[in-house]
């Protein structure tokens, strides 16, 4: 799995959402199969949690930067349609790309601190209700159909679900809950500091955490949301 950071910096003053990732998406012209953030600045990403319709300012002195994650193919496909264009009526100049290679192997204890919010779903039956917890299952179900190419219901997918709660045992966390506009609609997510233990080292454990290192947590991670930071020994 693969993490590119790309730096960009607008031309003009400019005002955008206080929660999107389409510079990213349209710099990028709307690519497939990959997680892109909304912009960050100074390391941080740059959003506003706000119940209420709000905006944020970009200014052409700033270095601003938007993650890419996803699969080799994929992160490699979306770079290379990567150029300066239009946004939120600026023009975005792409200023430097670094790419980062993920790999996980070893940890006998993560957390997965949740820096956007996560829209988590049920792993067994389609629902636009979002559910909030931090069991693995749960947590984890959108990076193990991207590291197997299973669907929702098959028995495999079921087997490796219920595997992934008897590997992954969860820790005292910190669980919270924020609300962003996105699109003009208010969005609740689940944020904070979820830590688990592993009971036994298996394979499968290493590519989702890969997977959630590059591409984030839950659905909508096109959109920006479930960006994580992984952390181990």
């Amino acid at each position: 799995m693969l993490l590119a950071e790309v730096y960009v910096s607008p031309e003009n003053n400019a005002i955008i959402p206080p929660f999107s990732s389409k510079v990213g998406k349209t710099l990028l012209i709307n690519p497939k199969n990959v997680a892109i953030s909304p912009l960050k600045y100074k390391g941080k990403y740059f959003i506003k949690y706000s119940e209420v319709p709000t905006y944020l300012e970009v200014f052409p002195s700033q270095l601003y930067s938007f993650e890419v994650g996803g699969d080799e193919d994929s992160v490699t496909m979306a770079l290379a349609h990567l150029e300066d264009r239009k946004v939120f009526n600026t023009l975005w100049r792409v200023k430097d790309v670094v790419v980062s290679e993920i790999e996980i192997d070893g940890y006998k204890k993560i957390e997965l601190e949740v820096l956007t919010p996560a829209l988590l779903v049920n792993p067994f039956i389609k629902s636009k209700r979002k559910i909030f917890t931090n069991r693995p299952s749960v947590v984890f179900f959108n990076n193990l159909i991207d590291v197997t190419g299973l669907k929702r219901g098959e028995e495999k997918l079921n087997y490796l679900l219920n595997r992934l709660d008897h590997l992954l045992w969860e820790d005292p966390s910190i669980v919270k809950y924020a609300k962003v506009v996105y699109a003009g609609k208010e969005v609740i997510g689940l944020v904070g500091k979820l830590r688990y233990s592993l009971t036994n080292e298996d394979d499968i454990v290493y590519k989702v955490l890969e997977s959630v290192a590059s591409k984030g947590i839950g659905s909508s991670r096109r959109n920006g949301f479930g960006r994580v930071r992984v952390r181990g020994d």
